[in-house]
């Protein structure tokens, strides 16, 4: 068999956003003795459990952190309770919300104080999505898309805001099916830029390449779409968190592996994966890639 090609997407891994979070993260635990984090700081279970080691203690409620101790709010934000609690309770809050998750915070209450009806294109379940919805009061519903909207009352004036992690298209055909049913309709576009830039190369990359492998933690939103964006160009790919997942199956008959990753996946784990491929195509023989997602 040929030397397998690996051909990675440029500005793969981390974003400004998860390496902001990272730095306060690193310096809280230098610097306090006991730290915690108001949920996973980043969705990636290895960076999360580096963290743990170094001192920082994960809670799912500010109630369970000590009064006057120090807490952190993780990167996709946190809703104006958390910080009221906090104050009252003189807790020390250090902020890792990324600058991109806080414009759509602010826009979503903009638009509810000039009484829009408030549309948050996102995930129901997702941490960010939730904390944009508790910064308009409530007073927002969050949509995965524009069949989200049937059964649903259409004001005249609508305001539509997204998650930062959402894709172009789900923009694109919200708008659309929002456009005829009201008077008055405002859009502020909130997909991260790095995250647009980087579902278009990996799009772009799938389509030149005999396997896709997309690097990043299950419960990441950004990993999981890039993953979707990928398998939809019909090219085998595969959704995986490390390097110990890969099956030297999948390179049978392959030539040419693109590699992508999400924004909370680091470096060493994207090249984890460069070098475990390397050692597995010595090994591989002829034939079709499983087209099977290992998940």
């Amino acid at each position: 068999m040929s030397e397998l090609k690996t051909v990675s997407v440029e500005d793969a891994g981390f974003c400004f956003g998860v390496r902001r979070a990272l730095k306060l993260a690193e310096e809280a635990t230098e610097r306090y003795a006991e730290v915690a984090c108001l949920g996973p700081l980043i969705h990636n279970r290895q960076v999360v459990e580096g963290l743990e080691r170094r001192g920082m203690r994960f809670v799912e409620d500010i109630g369970e952190v000590e009064p006057g101790a120090t807490a952190m709010i993780r990167a996709h934000g946190a809703g104006p309770q958390v910080y009221q609690d906090a104050a009252a309770r003189r807790i020390k809050l250090m902020d890792a919300t990324c600058p991109f998750v806080r414009r759509v915070q602010q826009a979503a209450a903009q638009f509810v104080e000039e009484q829009y009806q408030v549309f948050v294109l996102g995930e129901p379940d997702h941490p960010e999505a939730r904390a944009i919805v508790e910064h308009a009061g409530g007073q927002a519903l969050i949509v995965e898309g524009a069949s989200d909207l049937a059964g649903t009352q259409i004001a005249d004036r609508v305001a539509v805001v997204c998650q930062t992690t959402q894709h172009l298209d789900k923009l694109q055909e919200l708008v659309a099916a929002l456009l005829p049913q009201t008077r008055e309709l405002r859009v502020t576009n909130t997909i991260c830029d790095a995250t647009s830039k980087r579902q278009e190369a990996s799009l772009r990359l799938a389509v030149d390449v005999d396997l896709m492998i997309v690097i990043g933690g299950y419960h990441s939103a950004n990993t999981t779409r890039l993953a979707q964006i990928c398998a939809a160009t019909g090219t085998p790919t595969k959704h995986i968190e490390t390097a110990d997942e890969l099956c030297q199956e999948w390179l049978r008959g392959v030539k040419v592996v693109g590699l992508t990753a999400g924004a909370s996946t680091p470096d060493e784990a994207i090249e984890a994966v460069r070098e475990r491929l390397g050692t597995l195509s010595a090994g591989a023989t002829g034939g079709d890639a499983d087209a099977e997602n290992p998940r």
